[in-house]
């Protein structure tokens, strides 16, 4: 049964789950839906104001759902979202970085965003955004999200028809296209994360081993803290012989001086992604002493009272 059929046989209620659903995380094809939804609104199969409705309502329960644990657990909820992530890095750092640049204003594209529409709202949230401005952004969000797949399913409605006619025909052979794209995708990606893993157990340093290198001064031990604006904002606390990294180019301004030291990167994210990355990136710049600092916000309780 094609998607016009389970939208002209489940309508409405349909509509609601399937935006719920996908807005909560799970993998559904909740843009295409929406597209044939929008089809048969055209034909008079459904009721626009139904549609919008249904779905708007399905996207803002999610939504509120997300902003409720944000709140609630805060960072560690987005810690526990990005160690299942693909890209945790991209997760938490671009996330934080958005957040800070735009704000809560954010939340209207945010929906758009690879990578960043999941996460967007718990961050959001976690950085202590008021409710009132959080109905306000995400009603927006929604709307945009929602209203041009609709939109887009009513202009083209015969076109959708025959699109999904062509799917039927080359089905099997679109599917497994697509599934190996997918397949191929995931398998960079996890590919990417065990790299880092490998680069991080060869060139970890515990927080104890890092205070003793602080204590032979800053001839001995730079310290580059990857965290995001954000994530300092939030942790005002500073390591010593500390400099802030905001992006890859600060890497080139960084004095000569720094490649004769021991380079130690620092982040909070999971699984010290950040600081690995940033670290793979200074060995690849001719840096020969880098580490990568484990144990996040509890070395930075530890080291900041050095």
């Amino acid at each position: 049964m094609d998607p016009l059929e389970l939208l002209a046989r489940w309508g409405v209620p349909l509509i609601f789950g399937i935006t719920l659903a996908g807005r909560a995380g799970l993998p559904v094809p909740v843009e295409p839906f929406m597209i044939c939804a929008g089809a048969l609104v055209r034909n008079g199969d459904l009721g626009l104001a139904a549609v919008l409705v249904a779905a708007i309502a399905g996207c803002l329960v999610a939504d509120h759902a997300w902003y409720a644990a944000g709140m609630w657990k805060g960072r560690a909820l987005l810690a526990g979202l990005c160690r299942i992530s693909l890209s945790p890095d991209t997760c938490v750092r671009k996330t934080d970085d958005l957040i800070s640049r735009y704000g809560a204003a954010l939340l209207v594209v945010a929906k758009y965003i690879p990578g960043i529409a999941m996460v967007s709202i718990p961050t959001a949230a976690a950085s202590g955004l008021s409710y009132r401005r959080f109905l306000l952004y995400d009603v927006a969000g929604c709307v945009l999200w929602i209203v041009p797949f609709i939109g887009a399913g009513w202009v083209f409605g015969n076109q959708v028809r025959a699109a999904l006619d062509v799917l039927a025909r080359w089905g099997p052979w679109s599917l497994a296209v697509i599934a190996a794209l997918i397949a191929a995708y995931i398998v960079v990606k996890l590919l990417e994360r065990r790299r880092l893993r490998r680069l991080h157990a060869l060139v970890r340093i515990d927080p104890e081993e890092a205070s003793r290198l602080i204590a032979g001064g800053a001839s001995q031990v730079v310290i580059l803290d990857a965290r995001s604006r954000l994530a300092r904002e939030e942790d005002p606390r500073r390591l010593p012989l500390a400099i802030f990294i905001d992006d890859e180019d600060a890497i080139a301004g960084l004095p000569p001086e720094v490649r004769e030291k021991t380079v130690i990167t620092f982040c909070t994210c999971p699984n010290e992604a950040s600081a690995a990355l940033l670290a793979e990136r200074l060995l690849r710049s001719g840096y020969e002493r880098v580490r990568v600092l484990t144990g996040g916000n509890q070395a930075l309780a530890i080291l900041a009272a050095v």
